[in-house]
């Protein structure tokens, strides 16, 4: 599978993290409504399944930036240093493309900032009865979220998403993120959050993938490793609370707890097939009752966990 790049561009602020997994299953939406669900069932959700998808996606980066490491925190830093790497997010590609080949990570590598402003707004409750603001105590507050500035302080603009892509289903993915560049991102789409535009086609990525002999991986994206992927690594887990969403007809149906991984996991040895992770069956995503009624609507739901897996020494000295 081939490794490329596509630059979005927020045009408002958005609610809902930029997470490979979330992303995947709006795309999937996007097949569902303008592919038509038998081309979702065949081209991706059946694929998946059966562990050969036809495409896996990285969260979404602010401009060149990508996660660092997490054996770059193995490594031996001087006492000044540890700090600031515990700190550390990101770094350049220039620089993990040094990582990748064997160098030892050095200080100024290390990316602090986040690159993304984080905001409270509050919001008025709907009183459901007179259909107008709560009176008392309608108020709460939801986290927006735009791009903020680089460590130079210039203004960030453009996020990157990175793609592993079967040549078959370049066409396929592209249309399918123009609908979703039509529809929004994440939470209150109606109200105009989550709104972006394609800043790019597919950029070919050949320098990330080009590591003689590698003995380990960094994953690009939130996922959640299969049984076949490596066991031996580093890595920041955290628990994700999914909830079903209404499209389907049923109102609070939550999913089961899944523990995912971020960005930055680090395997050994490489994942020869440049990605690890999996698609969740429905079995272990939903009670029986729940499955047994999508079953009889003829409705398959996975949860896509897979992960983009760039080649990588383990570790550095």
């Amino acid at each position: 599978m081939q490794l490329y790049r596509i630059r979005v561009i927020p045009e408002s602020p958005w609610l809902t993290p930029w997470q490979s997994d979330t992303l995947a299953g709006l795309l999937c939406w996007a097949c569902a409504r303008t592919e038509g669900e038998g081309v979702l069932e065949q081209e991706i959700i059946g694929p998946g399944l059966n562990g050969s998808p036809p495409f896996v996606t990285s969260d979404a980066f602010p401009g060149d930036w990508l996660p660092i490491p997490a054996t770059a925190r193995l490594a031996t830093w001087a006492a000044p240093e540890r700090k600031p790497d515990k700190r550390a997010l990101w770094v350049e590609r220039a620089a993990l493309v040094r990582l990748q080949h064997g160098d030892r990570p050095r200080i100024d590598d290390l990316i602090p900032n986040s690159g993304v402003h984080e905001y409270l707004q509050l919001r008025n409750t709907i009183d459901r009865s007179s259909d107008t603001a709560a009176i008392d105590g309608g108020l709460y507050p939801t986290t927006e979220r735009v791009l903020g500035v680089d460590d130079r302080g210039r203004p960030l603009s453009y996020l990157s998403v990175y793609l592993r892509v079967r040549q078959e289903s370049k066409d396929l993915l592209m249309r399918l993120f123009a609908e979703l560049a039509g529809w929004g991102f994440g939470g209150d789409r109606s109200v105009g959050k989550g709104q972006f535009r394609l800043g790019s086609d597919l950029e070919a990525l050949d320098d990330l993938d080009a590591v003689a002999a590698p003995t380990g991986c960094v994953v690009l994206s939130t996922f959640q490793p299969s049984a076949d992927d490596p066991t031996k690594g580093s890595w920041d887990a955290f628990t994700k609370y999914g909830k079903l969403g209404p499209d389907y007809g049923f109102e609070n149906v939550f999913k089961r707890p899944q523990i995912m991984m971020r960005p930055g996991a680090c395997f050994a040895p490489n994942a020869a097939a440049g990605w690890v992770g999996r698609a969740i069956p429905m079995s272990e995503l939903l009670s029986p009752e729940v499955c047994s009624q999508l079953v009889a609507r003829q409705t398959n739901v996975v949860h896509w966990a897979f992960g983009i897996a760039l080649p990588m020494p383990w570790p550095w000295r």
